[in-house]
């Protein structure tokens, strides 16, 4: 049987599908070039992340790839020291020097996003995890701080991506990988009670929920249905989606199927006080009217 060729370069026999492209057939090549992080939970970026920390922890390029300097080390130790003692306003003083000064450093952005996140400034704390991670990406003091910036914002998707990244980029004796395991562990048990999934399964359903949710943002209500439906699907107990599907319905001058797949959310979380806020207006609607948008809200 002949083989497929590539849908990108159109050259090369197509061996791989891509999650970027619907699912075509690309090759190893084309797949090697667009690579980005959008890809993660693709096993081929998996192998390929897995690849390249190999190298580098086995070439020795750990401690030469990223070249420290002792000097700025400890003015930001000495910034956080400040930090210790409670004096985060001159804490920050000195960080916003050190930054004006090496934007470029990791350590300086590192320690931004420390000060940030004492202040719980998490946004903020995130963003400068991020970039020193962007600097040097084996960095797993960054990532683990930046997995506790993201707990306290309750932001559990972007959370366990975080984890997932810090158990491939770093050596399994690091402190911050092993915390990161127990982490890891302890979602794993509340996922698994909860929904009855792992945590591929149940990142997997995030992923369309969060599809699900850009569609409402547009008003795009009957295409948002799908996506909460495929959700639910995947994640029978997902409450948000039932929610949310209640409000699609609602929008659409759905009334009975809305009350019932609100219901369906409070059934699964009881404690779900916005669902009930949504119940009462959509109760207050006449069959076939439509509820308007403003006067709803979307369960996260």
């Amino acid at each position: 049987m002949k083989k497929e060729k590539c849908v990108l370069c159109n050259a090369v026999k197509a061996k791989r599908a891509c999650k970027e492209h619907d699912d075509a057939l690309i090759c190893s090549k084309c797949c090697a070039s667009i690579r980005n992080q959008k890809c993660e939970g693709c096993i081929h970026y998996e192998c390929a992340e897995r690849y390249y920390v190999a190298r580098f922890h086995d070439s020795g390029k750990g401690k030469s790839l990223i070249k420290t300097d002792k000097e700025i080390e400890k003015k930001v130790d000495d910034a956080l020291v400040l930090l210790e003692k409670n004096d985060i306003d001159a804490a920050k003083t000195r960080m916003d020097e050190l930054l004006d000064m090496y934007p470029e450093n990791h350590i300086v952005q590192f320690g931004m996003g420390v000060v940030y996140a004492s202040k719980d400034m998490f946004d903020e704390a995130i963003s400068h995890f991020d970039r020193a991670i962007e600097i040097f990406p084996y960095y797993t003091q960054a990532y683990y701080n930046k997995v506790i910036a993201l707990q306290k914002k309750s932001d559990a998707v972007n959370c366990l991506k975080t984890l997932k990244k810090l158990l491939v980029v770093g050596e399994e004796k690091d402190d911050f990988v092993m915390i990161g395991k127990n982490i890891l562990y302890e979602y794993e048990k509340y996922i698994m009670k909860n929904y009855e999934v792992d945590i591929d399964t149940y990142l997997e359903c995030e992923k369309k929920f969060e599809e699900a949710f850009v569609c409402m943002e547009n008003f795009q209500w009957e295409k948002a249905i799908t996506y909460f439906q495929e959700c639910t699907a995947i994640l029978k107990k997902h409450a948000p989606s039932w929610g949310n599907m209640g409000l699609c319905y609602a929008h659409l001058g759905k009334k009975d199927l809305a009350l019932s797949a609100i219901d369906k959310a409070l059934e699964i979380d009881p404690l779900y006080q916005v669902a009930y806020v949504n119940r009462r207006a959509v109760e207050k609607l006449k069959e076939g009217e439509k509820l308007i948008p403003d006067k709803s809200k979307e369960i996260t």
